[in-house]
């Protein structure tokens, strides 16, 4: 087993994100278990400020921050508070929308964790079920605050992208307006919203730039199945900032909604020690038998998910619990900013990048890292043509601009094949075609 600085034994890989993957550990000084968190941004300053940020807040609805290992030429490991549980996304994907009090039960907790980040001067950014963990006992935590943003910080996104998920972006945020307490305030609503409804209040997409134009036009869709909350998720989803309540006085409003009969009865998943991935010959197996005994559409929707939109760039939750009975299926989004953060590391992090890479898109790590060391400036974007699928893979279309360190100019569209392989994604191939 592997030990971290001195002190945590990694026992479990239980998550995975743009950011980094997360593991369940155990802390052999005070013998308790904790998540870390192994950051592969390969940017030290910014995972110190995740840290120092997610360290400010303390609330029993938000997941706390211990520890942070590492040094200024190592990638730094940061420790969390551990919790058994399912992730509200995992939750409606395995039993469906939920009452109108159970998700106002869960807003409520989560609106309290908000109004406890925002009086630290914490904004979120990213509020959205994949980032809300609900425990065995029912419990309910704020996790993920690794582009959260506190006051007198830098802007994280010099890129100019957007920061947070499409799907729950508040309409200014979409515009290109700064996120502060009153978009995680809507976010709180488009959750909510998700949480009753089971799609995005945006309405469902594949396609996150085509949810941006919608959330940036305000184009929001009526609540079907939200009965007597209605009044109080239209208050959250206000489009101007100004008419939605404060996260305390939201969390005031949807404490005093009738409140849920029973608790959701969140099962509890087997632990198991070790490092080692669901065997890809494994999935490969269930992949085969899925097609036999379902047939090739429903086996290649298996592995390729549903809709919801991933972020720009991608910020998936970094606790979510990964079930490894079954492979992780992936949405079209999802592979579009996985190739456009696989292409936002270079050239300056080519070796982070080189992890992404896989069968025919393989090379030795020192030639692609040389390689991209001959270029001052990578932009990759989009293309118009859409994300398609082949197979139980996706094929991302992007466009690649180039200078080199002598300013010469190399332009191009290229595709490039994504696959999931051991629950992670992966370029397989790339493929310039004009």
């Amino acid at each position: 087993m592997t030990t971290i600085g001195g002190r945590y034994t990694l026992l479990e890989r239980i998550g995975s994100g743009a950011m980094g993957v997360v593991w369940r550990a155990r802390d052999e000084v005070l013998a308790r278990e904790v998540a870390v968190k192994e950051l592969i941004t390969g940017d030290h300053q910014r995972a110190m400020r995740e840290a120092r940020n997610a360290a400010r807040l303390h609330h029993q609805h938000a997941i706390a921050v211990f520890d942070v290992v590492g040094s200024d030429d190592e990638e730094p490991w940061i420790v969390m508070e551990y919790l058994p549980s399912l992730s509200l996304s995992a939750l409606i994907a395995e039993r469906g929308p939920l009452e109108p009090a159970q998700a106002a039960s869960i807003g409520a907790k989560v609106a309290s964790a908000l109004a406890a980040a925002h009086a630290a001067g914490l904004v979120h950014r990213d509020v959205k079920p994949g980032n809300v963990l609900i425990g065995h006992d029912d419990t309910v935590k704020l996790t993920d605050f690794g582009i959260s943003k506190a006051t007198g910080d830098g802007t994280m996104t010099d890129t100019g992208m957007i920061s947070g998920t499409p799907a729950f972006l508040a309409p200014e945020v979409a515009r290109g307006e700064q996120p502060d307490e009153a978009s995680d305030v809507f976010s709180l609503g488009a959750m909510i919203y998700t949480a009753i409804e089971g799609e995005s209040v945006f309405g469902p997409s594949d396609n996150s730039f085509g949810l941006i134009y919608r959330a940036a036009s305000g184009q929001l869709r009526d609540p079907k199945n939200a009965g007597e909350l209605t009044p109080s998720l239209m208050r959250l989803l206000s489009q101007d900032p100004k008419d939605r309540p404060t996260a305390q006085e939201a969390a005031d409003l949807l404490a005093d909604e009738p409140q849920p009969s029973q608790p959701l009865e969140i099962p509890k998943q087997p632990q198991k020690s070790g490092r080692r991935a669901p065997n890809r010959r494994i999935l490969v197996i269930l992949a085969v038998i899925a097609v036999l005994a379902i047939g090739g559409g429903a086996a290649a929707a298996y592995w390729n998910g549903t809709q919801g939109g991933g972020t720009t760039p991608v910020h998936q939750s970094d606790f979510q619990p990964q079930q490894q009975q079954q492979p992780r299926y992936f949405t079209a989004s999802e592979a579009a900013g996985f190739v456009l953060d696989h292409y936002g590391q270079l050239p300056a992090h080519a070796d982070v990048a080189w992890r992404n890479l896989y069968e025919r898109a393989t090379e030795p790590q020192e030639k692609y890292v040389a390689r991209w060391k001959g270029y001052s400036s990578v932009r990759c974007s989009l293309s118009s043509v859409p994300v398609r699928s082949h197979g139980p893979n996706w094929v991302v279309t992007f466009d690649l601009a180039l200078q080199t360190d002598q300013g010469e100019q190399k332009n191009g569209v290229y595709e490039a094949e994504v696959a999931a392989v051991d629950n992670e994604m992966r370029i397989t191939s790339t493929t310039q075609i004009s």
